[in-house]
């Protein structure tokens, strides 16, 4: 199959959209680690949607997150604010991962939630703006 980078792009942000639908059901029954998870997952998709179609192609997620750091918060084309909200998604889904002990209430939940909305919203404005 060979998919062009358009395509690939559209992919990953409509995976990034696909999985926040999902969120809310994880809060909803108190899977508040799970919620986290996919919230962060959320955000990396739609990073890599936007990265695609800049031929960047990290192997890494620190990469991908550094990348959008370096090329699009630093020179201004998104909030900073952005770039907090993605080191807050990707310490909390370090914990609910890698953590056995952490345990996460409902309002960190639905702030990694809300955080991974933003992102992914604010990333398909951007590609809708400019593609």
């Amino acid at each position: 199959m060979h998919n062009s980078v358009s395509e690939l792009s559209q992919l990953e942000l409509s995976n990034a959209k696909e999985i926040l639908k999902f969120i809310p059901i994880y809060i909803e029954v108190g899977d508040y680690n799970g919620a986290i998870n996919r919230s962060y997952y959320a955000a990396f998709h739609s990073l890599k949607a936007l990265e695609l179609l800049d031929g960047y192609d990290s192997k890494k997620h620190s990469g991908v997150i550094a990348y959008f750091r370096q090329h699009y918060i630093k020179n201004g084309r998104f909030d900073a604010s952005l770039s907090k909200m993605l080191g807050r998604l990707v310490d909390a889904r370090g914990q609910s991962d890698y953590d056995i002990a952490a345990k996460f209430e409902l309002i960190d939940a639905q702030e990694a939630f809300e955080n991974a909305a933003t992102v992914v919203n604010a990333i398909d404005r951007y590609l809708n703006d400019n593609i």
